[in-house]
Formats: C-alpha cells, structure tokens, sequence
C-alpha cells in the first residue's frame, strides 16, 4: 500500500509541477487461464506467474456458495494474481511468520477484490462479509485468518458509493 500511495503521489508531483510524465503505459496483463477441479479442497486457488498465470476453481463448491459469493471468491483469486502473490517469499521461515505471511497475502487479497467489484458489485463483498462473519473465529488453516478478520477487513475496504 505504502509503494501504491507513493506512485500516487509520485504522479501528483509530475502533475502539479507541469513537468512531462515519462513512465512506459500500463501493460496489459496476460489473461489468466481458469480450469476446473472437482477435486480441489478450496473453492479456487491462484497461481501466479508472470506469463502464463492459473486460477483452479471447484465449480462443485462455488455452485452451492451461489453467484455473489463466487463473484467474490474469483475477484479475490485475480487480486492474488494481480498482487504477484506467490508462497515463495513465506519459505525459509519459521512457520508461525510464514502463516502471518501468508495471512497478510489473504487479506490483501480480500481488500483488492473488494475493491475492484466496487459499488456496481457491492453485493458480491457483503456476501462475503456475511460468509465469513459466520464463520467468525475459526480458520479454514493456519494459512488462511479468521473468519471475523477477513469479514472486518472487507467492511474495511469497500467502497463508499460516491466512490
């Protein structure tokens, strides 16, 4: 967040002083394959890599979950992917930091996606707040925060409807 808000402001600076903004364009990204896995524990889970990055979804568990709420799930799967999230930087770690590492990924993620469904979505995040306030202390792992923190962190993260 802090490296987003200095490019922000970065690009403020650029602005208010009339100079010339000479950073590249945005690059596309390169779509993310989506494939199906009856088998996976999860609903989804994200692959990152810089060419030819994965989402595997249960179809079998987003089906019982319901639109919104796989709406949520898949936005939060492209936030990770969006984010460069990988587990690699979690490795040679104790496994008490690698967990809050991999928490922190999680709750990047769940603001990201948030923030991206926005207001035209805004259903798809309270359903997931709802989702996950249900489950309130407990934790689908060790990698993954309670359920009342990713509900609060989302509450956290959406958007205003002037936004």
């Amino acid at each position: 967040m802090t490296r987003v808000l200095g490019v922000v402001m970065a690009g403020v600076g650029v602005l208010l002083s009339g100079a010339k903004d000479e950073r590249p364009a945005p690059v596309a990204a390169p779509p993310v394959a989506q494939i199906e896995d009856v088998t996976l524990r999860d609903v989804a889970v994200a692959v990152y890599d810089p060419e030819h990055s994965v989402i595997y979804y249960n179809p079998v568990l987003l089906r019982r979950l319901g639109p919104d709420l796989t709406q949520f799930f898949m936005a939060h799967e492209r936030a990770h992917i969006a984010l460069r999230h990988t587990r690699s930087g979690a490795l040679g770690t104790g496994v008490d930091q690698r967990n809050r590492a991999l928490q922190q990924k999680e709750l990047a993620a769940d603001c990201l996606a948030t923030r991206t469904l926005g207001v035209a979505h805004r259903g798809a995040a309270e359903a997931a707040v709802r989702f996950f306030a249900r489950i309130g202390t407990r934790q689908f792992d060790r990698e993954h925060p309670t359920g009342a923190a990713r509900a609060a962190n989302i509450l956290s993260c959406l958007p205003s409807a002037t936004e």
